[in-house]
């Protein structure tokens, strides 16, 4: 691979391989995102699509002349590279985990932006996680023949460090020509306030996660609950509604609560089915919080929930869970 003809003919023949690699390395991380947070808020975690990208055979040639490389094809890493960017430098741990303890691959770690933070502490710069990912056995994805030599580059970054790579890269770190003092003196101070940013964000979403606790974990309940009694397939919910329920009835939760739910559809074992009869017409009961609605219906006056009801486009369904109670709907 010293040869340059010889590594051109390589891209050549196997830039095809490397995108299909990337894509499996794409497509395996975002799987395990959706088993760790749920389809809905995986869709949401990842701020960019992550799009595998193949170097071009003019660019990695540029880049031996550049680097001085005497083996590129160990020492070029980026052959093909993916990146994630999530809302908060908290959220990377989460990428992080799933890159890192995969089973498929065998992942180095080459850009470690927190450990340059504490070998220079005084330095505002560049911050990004990157990782060398090789799969640990040789393999056939479709057509192409994936080898344990064949390198997938993952960066994983905030939108703010992507805002800030995306703004300098070429600019400053990949000048044209030279940078001024001053214009290295201001994307330190921006990379600074970036870092102050995401640390007060974090913090913010820290004590919003502590308010929201008990409605979280009643939620988290009765997510897994409906899946059990209902069915996962019946699932089609929308978290800012299931919110308003549990938000607007929260004076009636309690430690107890998930205890006296399972007692209550213990006794009424005909609404599970009561529920599927009318997924498809309304959606209230595609809802997690569906059976705290019952239960609730069944705790407090009929009264009082339609008055206290936040959604008023769906009151049907309400009366339709007070009829099934045999609870009268008026006011």
């Amino acid at each position: 691979m010293k040869e340059i003809n010889e590594f051109r003919e390589f891209l050549q023949t196997h830039q095809a391989a490397y995108e299909a690699w990337g894509h499996y390395v794409s497509d395996e991380i975002n799987s395990e995102l959706r088993d760790a947070l749920g389809k809905g808020k995986a869709a949401l975690f990842v701020k960019i699509p992550p799009s595998p990208r193949v170097k071009t055979i003019e660019s990695a040639l540029g880049k031996i002349s550049r680097k001085g490389y005497d083996d590129p094809l160990v020492q070029m890493t980026d052959l093909v590279g993916i990146r994630f960017v999530v809302l908060l430098s908290e959220d990377m741990l989460v990428v992080n985990k799933i890159i890192e303890e995969s089973d498929k691959w065998n992942a180095l770690i080459s850009k470690d932006y927190l450990l340059e933070i504490e070998v220079n502490p005084k330095i505002f710069d560049y911050q990004s996680r990157h990782y060398e990912v090789r799969p640990k056995n040789n393999f056939n994805l479709g057509n192409e023949s994936i080898t344990t030599d064949m390198c997938c580059e993952v960066q994983v970054r905030t939108l703010l460090q992507h805002a800030y790579a995306e703004l300098v890269h070429d600019s400053v770190y990949k000048p044209s020509g030279d940078v001024p003092k001053s214009a290295e003196r201001h994307i330190a101070r921006s990379m600074a306030l970036m870092e102050t940013t995401d640390d007060l964000f974090c913090k913010t979403m820290g004590i919003l996660a502590e308010t929201s606790k008990e409605r979280n974990d009643l939620f988290a309940f009765l997510l897994k609950y409906y899946k059990e009694t209902v069915g996962e397939q019946y699932l089609q919910y929308d978290l800012n509604v299931n919110y308003a329920v549990l938000d607007e009835f929260k004076d009636f939760v309690n430690d107890s609560t998930p205890s006296s739910i399972y007692q209550f559809m213990d006794k009424k074992k005909y609404i599970p089915a009561r529920i599927i009869s009318r997924v498809n017409y309304n959606p209230l009961f595609s809802q997690p919080c569906i059976t705290f609605v019952y239960w609730l219906a069944c705790e407090i006056d009929s009264g009082m929930i339609l008055e206290r009801w936040p959604l008023p486009g769906n009151i049907g369904g309400l009366e339709l869970v007070l009829s099934d109670l045999g609870k009268s709907a008026s006011r």
